[in-house]
């Protein structure tokens, strides 16, 4: 079947028996393979509107989130931020969000400290944590030592370095400090899952996958839309070990000017 002209892979009934998972399940069930797989099961995805590609010239106007537990949305974090400048028009038909409609509103000074909080909310405290980066290849990143521990669960998103860049340019600003986290690109993810594919945006994705028939631009619903691909992915990947491709692994690879965000990258073995 096909949609705009782009194949669909499935339906959005792949989603209704997705596994709770309660940590007690036994080996050779469906969660117990979900967990071998090394998808995350507890994350937040994120997507973030901005003004314009560069976060040194640009703005977040707004910040969309959902909490995961056990591959099922608790939680959501919705704002719009006034960015302090005009919003392009071409931002303006893309996205719906105008000038008007964050006049007033909070700036990312206000809105940001807010989201950390919320994103730390979901993780338990643990002064003795830390995140042991896995042996990486070549051209990885630095993994010789052990990262400090990041405060927030993974963190999900399509393209996620954009937002994550603009997340880490604010927050050195605002908080002082650099924005650290560990990350999955559903991009990257669909990419190695589907190489034979040209296109890869989180519209393609949709489609493919039977999700809906268009991206609203709009950063809570793209943050769900990108949250029911993960998981088509991960159930996808689940039935179809061993077939096509033995199994699934990731590399961790440091982001480019930031040693405390990490990139989980999907491989295939």
């Amino acid at each position: 079947m096909t949609v705009s002209g782009i194949t669909t892979f499935g339906r959005t009934d792949d989603f209704d028996d997705l596994p709770t998972g309660n940590g007690s399940d036994t080996a050779g069930s469906p969660a117990a393979g979900s967990l071998m797989s090394g998808f995350p099961t507890d994350y937040v995805t994120l997507d973030l509107e901005t003004t314009g590609f560069y976060p040194n010239s640009c703005s977040i106007t707004e910040i969309g989130a959902v909490r995961v537990r056990d591959r099922r949305i608790v939680d959501r974090f919705q704002q719009l931020v006034n960015p302090l400048r005009p919003i392009p028009a071409q931002v303006v038909k893309l996205t719906g969000i105008t000038d008007e409609m964050v006049a007033g509103l909070p700036t990312i000074d206000e809105v940001l400290p807010r989201f950390v909080s919320w994103l730390s909310a979901g993780v338990s405290a643990d002064p003795n944590a830390s995140y042991e980066p896995e042996p990486a290849g070549a051209g990885a990143g630095n993994t010789d030592t052990a990262i400090a521990a990041v405060p927030f669960e993974p963190i999900v998103g399509h393209n996620v370095s954009f937002d994550i860049r603009f997340l880490d340019w604010n927050a050195r600003k605002v908080l002082g400090g650099p924005f650290s986290c560990v990350d999955y690109d559903t991009m990257q993810i669909s990419r190695t899952l589907f190489p034979s594919q040209r296109h890869h945006r989180l519209l393609d994705l949709i489609q493919r996958f039977g999700i809906a028939d268009n991206e609203e631009h709009r950063a809570l619903s793209d943050a769900i839309q990108t949250q029911q691909c993960l998981e088509w992915m991960h159930r996808y990947t689940d039935r179809h070990a061993g077939r096509g491709f033995g199994a699934v692994d990731w590399t961790d690879v440091t982001a480019k000017g930031n040693d405390a965000v990490i990139h989980r990258q999907l491989t295939l073995i």
